[in-house]
């Protein structure tokens, strides 16, 4: 009995130590699941959020047993099994061609930051504005707040009684700084002719409008370090493109069908 058991366990520390070789976090009827293939599949299945280990674990077991299944029914020979994988090797080796192009050709800080001060050379700082509105049904109104104020109405007081827009009419009309990109474009308009402290009308989606400006400054455009990954990342599409330009270039291609 005490041969039979030590056989036992020397066939069991083989066995372990063999998949120890590889680092195997799982064993599926007999093949290992690696710690790469774990990080590797982590890296994918995360997204940016954690995910339990044994829910990584037990779907990695789950693939293993899928793709063992499907080798037993012999579904690689299928001739959909081999065209999806001659698809699948076509976008892996465009990925490792643009891949293998970057990294013969990287965009250094240096780069960067030259198309940076480019960029920033020819850019014009966008103005914001400080406004207050009253909104209203019709144009009429409007014109009727309008003469309200030159008569000297309290605007802040006329807002909070006949305002529409029940978030600004609590706060006096105030919006506070407002940049183009969040404004109505008829709004926008009749702010960019307005001098300081004077008044205008204007028509949106949304109704009539009393604007005052209060005041104008400049946006300060952004710090080098705050757009270089934007910066990067639309130099690389430049640079794959220009990529793929040239293998056109030194090409043969003959269009049979138009």
């Amino acid at each position: 009995m005490f041969i039979r058991t030590g056989l036992l366990s020397c066939i069991l520390l083989i066995s372990l130590n063999g998949y120890a070789d590889v680092d195997a976090i799982a064993v599926v009827n007999g093949k290992p699941i690696t710690q790469q293939a774990y990080d590797d599949y982590a890296k994918t299945r995360k997204g940016g959020n954690e995910v339990d280990p044994k829910k990584l674990i037990d779907e990695l077991v789950q693939r293993e047993l899928l793709t063992q299944d499907a080798i037993k029914e012999k579904l690689e020979q299928l001739p959909e099994f081999t065209e999806k994988l001659e698809e699948t090797k076509s976008r892996l080796l465009m990925a490792m061609a643009i891949r293998n192009y970057l990294d013969k050709n990287p965009l250094t800080d240096a780069k960067l930051k030259q198309e940076y001060d480019k960029q920033l050379k020819d850019a014009v700082a966008p103005n914001e504005y400080q406004v207050r509105h009253i909104q209203l049904e019709t144009e009429a109104e409007a014109q009727a707040i309008i003469k309200e104020l030159e008569n000297d109405k309290d605007f802040a007081t006329i807002a909070k009684d006949k305002s529409t827009d029940a978030g600004s009419a609590n706060q006096g009309g105030e919006l506070g700084w407002i940049s183009q990109s969040i404004t109505e474009p008829e709004f926008w308009s009749a702010i960019e002719k307005l001098e300081k402290g004077k008044y205008a009308t204007a028509k949106s989606r949304f109704g009539w409008h009393v604007i005052q400006l209060n005041d104008v400054r400049a946006i300060e455009l952004p710090k080098f370090e705050e757009v270089k990954e934007r910066i990067r990342n639309a130099m690389q599409s430049q640079q794959m493109q220009d990529y793929v330009n040239q293998l056109l270039k030194n090409a043969k291609v003959e269009i049979i069908k138009k």
